[in-house]
């Protein structure tokens, strides 16, 4: 997005998805399905009293992405409501379809020539098909990777669907020329995530409390060291999310480091996900741990970078962790047969095998920098594509010879 707004060639438009509840309280009530009533209640009434009384611009600034976005200096021309509580697969197909309901109206305002989207994430599949459904550029970034769960399908999905294709490597880009995508729109440039990074002070202070409030536990001591722990849900096995968090949880917590933990992302298993990280802080209340809703994204990279190790199932501890070096153990089947760097062991959730990984790490230390993900350079490349060349709208199977 800043090299698009260096870009004297293009106009950069940003839509954000943002909390249903804000705008339309009394629809999230009927399609929602919050954990506890009562618990969430008050922010219910928060919600609705901003939207009834309060400007337009005064909501944004309440929204986590809108309030991150103007204070990166891009504007937010328009808002998709999208999320859903519930951590559930009626959710998702829910949240799914708001995404294709929502997204008519914003092409119908913003009229745009080209969409740009990224990776894998289910509700961006709704959005791309839009996109070509109102004869409109698509352009998908970090497309042909290979990984477990939903993600690796809707990520070969909307590789069908796109004009554009920004593969991260090599590999995803040969994977992307086998499904029958011409040659001519295939661009292996790199990660734009990387791009960021190495432009990014890495230090870490104790300012990240202030920006990124805490989600219960304790202020860690960043001059000792300290585990990163993220679980994300595997959708295609949501009935044991909970039991494979539980089992994580049981391995790091015997573990004598500081830890960090992050909320899980949306996807259906995130309540089960949610529920044993809430037991754990509220019951046990462990001493040097920390607890994270989420961080500011310049602030995940300063906690990852100074991690002495990322423990779960992030993306992140694969394609940035091998560019910061950063030892990981990858829990489980969400990143099968991702393409990864030195940095990574990868083990099944079990609570023995957790630990033993998590100590060969520990005793190893940093990894050498890896550039299997871009160096750094990504972003401009991309936007001179996307200024420059401008492909037929009716994409035909390309046959290789």
């Amino acid at each position: 997005m800043e090299e698009i707004q260096k870009d004297p060639r293009l106009e950069l438009q940003v839509v954000a998805g943002s909390h249903l509840f804000f705008d339309h309280l009394f629809w999230y009530f009927k399609h929602g399905e919050p954990t506890s009533f009562w618990k969430s209640f008050p922010w219910y009434l928060k919600a609705r009293s901003a939207a009834l009384f309060r400007a337009e611009e005064k909501v944004l600034r309440m929204e986590y992405l809108s309030k991150l976005l103007t204070q990166e200096g891009f504007p937010v021309h328009a808002r998709i409501p999208m999320f859903l509580e519930g951590g559930n697969p009626r959710v998702m197909t829910k949240i799914s379809g708001l995404c294709m309901l929502g997204i008519a109206g914003v092409f119908e305002k913003l009229k745009p020539d080209i969409v740009l989207i990224n990776g894998d994430r289910f509700e961006m599949l709704p959005i791309a098909f839009a996109t070509v459904s109102s004869n409109i550029l698509l352009a998908h970034l970090e497309g042909g990777d290979l990984s477990g769960t939903l993600d690796e399908s809707t990520r070969h999905a909307i590789t069908k669907l796109a004009h554009f294709h920004f593969p991260a490597t090599e590999k995803s880009k040969a994977r992307i020329l086998g499904m029958g995508e011409n040659p001519a729109q295939v661009f292996a440039f790199g990660s734009p995530v990387i791009d960021t990074i190495s432009g990014l002070d890495l230090s870490l202070d104790y300012s990240i409390y202030e920006r990124n409030g805490t989600g219960g536990g304790e202020r860690i001591d960043f001059t000792q060291p300290f585990i990163l722990i993220i679980q994300h849900p595997v959708t295609t096995r949501y009935e044991k999310n909970r039991e494979e968090a539980e089992e994580l949880i049981g391995a790091v917590d015997g573990l004598p480091l500081q830890k960090i933990f992050l909320a899980p992302n949306i996807d259906a298993g995130s309540d089960g996900v949610s529920a044993a990280i809430r037991e754990y802080r509220d019951k046990k209340r462990p001493h040097g741990t920390a607890f994270f809703k989420t961080l500011f994204p310049h602030d995940f990279y300063r906690v990852f970078a100074n991690a002495a190790a990322a423990v779960g199932n992030s993306s992140s501890f694969i394609r940035e962790g091998a560019y910061l070096g950063v030892p990981a153990v990858v829990v489980g089947d969400r990143q099968q047969n991702r393409e990864r760097g030195q940095n990574v062991i990868e083990v099944s959730p079990g609570r023995d095998e957790i630990i033993a990984a998590v100590n060969r790490q520990i005793a190893h230390g940093r990894y050498p920098r890896s550039l299997l993900f871009g160096k750094g350079d990504a972003a401009p490349r991309i936007v001179e594509i996307l200024a420059s060349k401008s492909p037929a709208l009716q994409k035909n199977f390309y046959e290789s010879r």
